[in-house]
């Protein structure tokens, strides 16, 4: 699967858009994206879902970040925290040219609005729909870590990068399912405002074989060896009474937001694909999982599954 990180070579940026991004979780912005003079220089022509034919005028330059909605949509609003689905075309404005697209195969990797690593054209998809179109102007310094201000702008007129993106799905931010009893003998688990757990290690030694808890039951779609699970998880070591525990990666917490997560045989630790695998879409489930660093704790929500 591609995602933007990987893109933006051709026209001379940073080869991730995490070079303008402080590690972390993204935040959110002050308000919805707005339209401005350059977002809506672009047009683009042709289906949704297909690759468009983009008009740049040559030489196009932006003042911070811009979103107009080239065609409107009838699906759910998103929200920071929401993994989108996107196919998109990557325009250099200096030249109009078009620097490189998701392929329009169906197989771009969800985003996560907010989420550090995606920058200025993740927070972009903030108060989109999906079925929206959207013409998104960015300034080149913004992609590239070359921006001056802690916001990551440097507040002047430059070059622009344009995005022609198509909001094709969004999932739940968060596991929706029902909240279950807690398990005897397991780490207890709190969720902040957001939905991201917090794992509490008890002082006695971990369960000798790999165990699992369902915290949350969801009605979604039931996971098979086929799918690709869509998740947000975070992992914390169980030290027990050894020394203490810590967090050992998180999805929520480090800029990537929620992944697509194979789960055919040898693609994920038997101990995370058991976890998900015969799960529903809305289901959180605590695993407890030995690998050859330890013992690790990990709580995982299940948010959909990606196109076939």
């Amino acid at each position: 699967m591609r995602t933007i990180p990987a893109l933006l070579v051709t026209i001379g940026l940073a080869a991730s858009l995490t070079g303008c991004a402080a590690s972390g979780a993204g935040t959110a912005p002050s308000a919805c994206p707005e339209p401005g003079a350059a977002s809506a220089a672009v047009t683009a022509t042709g289906a949704f879902g297909k690759e468009p034919k983009v008009s740049v005028p040559s030489g196009l330059t932006t003042k911070g970040t811009q979103v107009s909605v080239l065609r409107s949509g009838d699906g759910r609003q998103i929200e920071e925290g929401t993994p989108v689905l996107v196919e998109y075309t990557l325009v250099d404005g200096a030249t109009g040219q078009v620097a490189q697209t998701s392929g329009y195969s169906g197989q771009t990797a969800p985003i996560t609005v907010g989420a550090a690593n995606y920058g200025p054209l993740g927070t972009a998809l903030e108060c989109a729909h999906v079925g929206d179109r959207l013409a998104v102007a960015v300034p080149k310094s913004e992609l590239s870590g070359s921006a001056t201000s802690a916001s990551g702008t440097s507040g002047e007129t430059e070059d622009a990068v344009v995005a022609v993106m198509d909001v094709k799905q969004a999932f739940d931010a968060r596991a929706t399912g029902t909240p279950q009893l807690a398990g005897d003998g397991m780490p207890a688990v709190v969720l902040a405002p957001s939905g991201a757990p917090g794992i509490t290690i008890p002082s006695w030694s971990a369960p000798k074989d790999d165990a699992l808890h369902l915290l949350r039951k969801g009605s979604g779609s039931k996971l098979t060896a086929k799918d690709s699970a869509v998740i947000k998880y975070t992992a914390v070591s169980w030290a027990g009474s050894n020394g203490d525990s810590s967090v050992v990666a998180s999805n929520w917490t480090d800029g990537s937001g929620a992944q697509a997560v194979p789960l055919a045989e040898g693609q994920v630790i038997d101990g995370v694909r058991n976890a998900i695998l015969g799960h529903r879409v809305g289901d959180q489930v605590l695993a407890i999982v030995h690998q050859q660093s330890g013992t690790t704790a990990y709580v995982i929500d299940v948010l959909g599954k990606m196109p076939a």
